[in-house]
């Protein structure tokens, strides 16, 4: 079986309290791949918490910040996909 490596990573950058976000990739990898690998991160790093309540506590962190980010009509208004 041929082993693939995908590598995706995340450059954050504050500004006057604004986040910009800068998410990197090796070229053929779809955004499709990208959402799957940073959520199976997201996964991990959840299921890494010591106890089920705290892996319930994480979990409802995550969703909580991904709540607020799509009520706030601010909220990636200004993203730039480049190929």
């Amino acid at each position: 079986m041929e082993e693939i490596k995908l590598k995706v990573s995340v450059e954050v950058t504050i500004i006057d309290d604004t986040y910009n976000f800068n998410i990197l990739s090796q070229e053929g990898v779809t955004i499709r791949d990208i959402r799957s690998i940073l959520c199976g991160g997201i996964a991990l790093s959840i299921r890494s918490e010591d106890t089920p309540k705290l892996q319930g506590e994480a979990l409802r962190n995550v969703i909580n910040i991904l709540e607020s980010e799509f009520i706030n009509v601010d909220s990636f208004s200004d993203i730039k996909k480049w190929k």
